[in-house]
């Protein structure tokens, strides 16, 4: 199984890299994070080139890393600058460093080809910045594949009866369903018209037994960075009428059967409601810990290292957004390949 490379990951929020090093998994990749005294975010691989050693076992000097083993120092740009036992610094020792970009509160990294690393290819998802939305944020791991990980958001018919208990079965017989690919991007929307209230709209609604249309549509750009716009608004009415938010979901692969989930609500109606604040964490932690990650993680261990597709699955109607998906991924990755082998 591979990646796409050429592409900007969410390495996690902002304020999450720190001056202080940490180090996670990307794409298979160990990688050491830290900030500056200058605030400057860096990313770099976690191995010194002499012996190995996990840089983020080390310390920060003078914004440099400093190997904990054997004391060699590695500047911003991972250029060995001090070998403590070398009055010549060897031209060879270099660490890796990779493009890190923070934008809509989130750091991207670029796991591919410096040269390519434009950050106008980051998504927008400046609606976790809008100061006129309340915004509730948080990450989880799963131990499944990101692509699993996207068909889950794309395909979101599975909220009716995974999620239940806050979104009501009846009427999804009605379901409009429709798929558009403007460039690169992929919108998957769903539509359901003339239904009653779900639990979790009514809650938040002026009239818990409504009749309402829903939407809930999901915008997906490569490789797998999610934006879920949801609402209600009463039978007939526009759009502008109801009530909405928007779902920040962003997905990196940590490794082929692992994932990083960052995810963030961003409303438009209570906004600085403390009680709705405390709901909708309630939802976060429910929907996406105790019954979308069990799930997942059930999936993943059904198939253990094979691919999905390759098991032949039933695809139904609902299918068409998160394969289309799943389609245009396999061919920028191969796309990719053919490139770097030209």
């Amino acid at each position: 199984m591979s990646f796409l490379r050429n592409a900007w990951y969410a390495a996690g929020w902002a304020d999450d890299i720190s001056p202080t090093l940490t180090h996670k998994t990307i794409l298979n990749e160990s990688i050491v994070f830290y900030r500056t005294s200058t605030g400057e975010p860096v990313a770099m691989q976690n191995r010194c080139p002499h012996r190995f050693a996990p840089l983020h076992l080390g310390h920060i000097v003078d914004d440099t890393i400093q190997c904990g083993y054997h004391g060699l120092q590695f500047d911003c740009t991972g250029k060995c600058v001090v070998s403590p036992f070398e009055n010549r610094v060897p031209k060879s020792a270099r660490v890796k460093r990779y493009p890190l970009v923070e934008r809509h509160s989130v750091a991207w990294i670029f796991m591919g080809d410096e040269s390519l690393a434009d950050p106008r290819r980051i998504p927008d998802f400046s609606c976790i910045d809008d100061p006129a939305r309340a915004r509730l944020r948080g990450s989880l791991p799963v131990k499944a594949n990101y692509e699993l990980v996207v068909d889950n958001l794309a395909d979101l018919s599975h909220a009716n009866f995974l999620h239940g208990n806050y979104l009501a079965k009846a009427g999804v017989e009605h379901t409009e369903h429709s798929v558009d690919t403007q460039g690169g991007t992929i919108y998957s929307k769903f539509w359901f018209p003339n239904v009653k209230i779900p639990p979790i709209w009514g809650q938040y609604f002026d009239d818990q037994s409504a009749m309402v249309d829903r939407w809930s549509e999901i915008r997906w750009d490569a490789p797998c960075n999610v934006l879920l716009h949801a609402g209600v608004t009463r039978t007939g009415q526009p759009r502008s009428a109801g009530i909405e938010a928007l779902g920040v979901h962003l997905v990196t692969p940590e490794t082929e059967y692992s994932s990083h989930y960052l995810y963030c609500h961003c409303r438009d109606y209570k906004v600085g409601d403390p009680e709705t604040d405390a709901l909708i964490r309630e939802w976060q932690r429910v929907a996406f810990s105790d019954q979308d990650k069990p799930m997942l993680e059930a999936q993943q261990a059904v198939l253990g290292e094979r691919d999905l597709m390759t098991m032949r699955p039933l695809l139904l109607s609902t299918d068409t957004g998160a394969i289309q998906i799943r389609r245009a991924l396999k061919s920028l990755i191969e796309s990719e390949r053919q490139q770097a082998a030209a």
